[in-house]
């Protein structure tokens, strides 16, 4: 009986650590995202009911988007369970109430640099009818701050070449190093395969 007795003490004492630890990581985020917004746009996390607020067809602008609306929540469940080290950011435009921007990330826990963290960020994508106003920006920025307010030693994301100019500009992201890739599906005809350097 004491056996079981502790076990469930220090197990219901991990969770309770790991609640408050999600909170706290949370809210790193969502204290960013209230300093980031103003009049014309609300950053926030993703909801479940922006299905319905055009976040499908945002998506559709950068690749195959997440289909229907019971992958989605499914998906949205999934991932709501890591929330502490996997978010989704989202730009809401208060005037038309539609999800106009998006960027994912993830903080990776690392062994190396005495057990530090690295930020990965990807699918940022802005509406095409709000482009060039400066939407692009502001999410790296976000994410660049979120970073630094966690500790991480660094932040990564996938690009492709034309846009290092962008990501230079937007957050001071510079080449580093080479990434090679394993695709487990037929690539869309906008990248097609690299022809060998031999």
């Amino acid at each position: 009986v004491f056996f079981f007795s502790s076990r469930r003490r220090h197990t219901r004492q991990r969770s309770v650590s790991w609640a408050r630890r999600c909170v706290q990581e949370t809210g790193i985020t969502e204290s960013v995202l209230k300093e980031k917004s103003n009049e014309a746009w609300l950053f926030r996390l993703l909801e479940i009911t922006d299905y319905d607020k055009g976040f499908p067809e945002l998506l559709l602008q950068l690749t195959d988007g997440v289909g229907s609306k019971e992958a989605f929540e499914t998906r949205f469940h999934e991932m709501k369970k890591y929330e502490e080290l996997l978010q989704t950011i989202v730009c809401e435009s208060r005037t038309t109430g539609r999800i106009i921007a998006t960027i994912q990330f993830f903080v990776e826990p690392k062994y190396i640099k005495s057990a530090g963290s690295v930020l990965h960020f990807e699918d940022v994508i802005v509406d095409e009818k709000v482009r060039h106003k400066g939407l692009g920006t502001e999410l790296v920025q976000i994410v660049k701050k979120i970073s630094e307010l966690r500790g991480c030693y660094q932040m990564i994301a996938d690009c492709r070449t034309e846009l290092l100019p962008f990501y230079y500009k937007a957050g001071k992201l510079v080449p580093k190093e080479t990434q090679i890739v394993l695709c487990t599906k037929e690539l869309p005809t906008p990248y097609p395969p690299a022809k060998p350097q031999v």
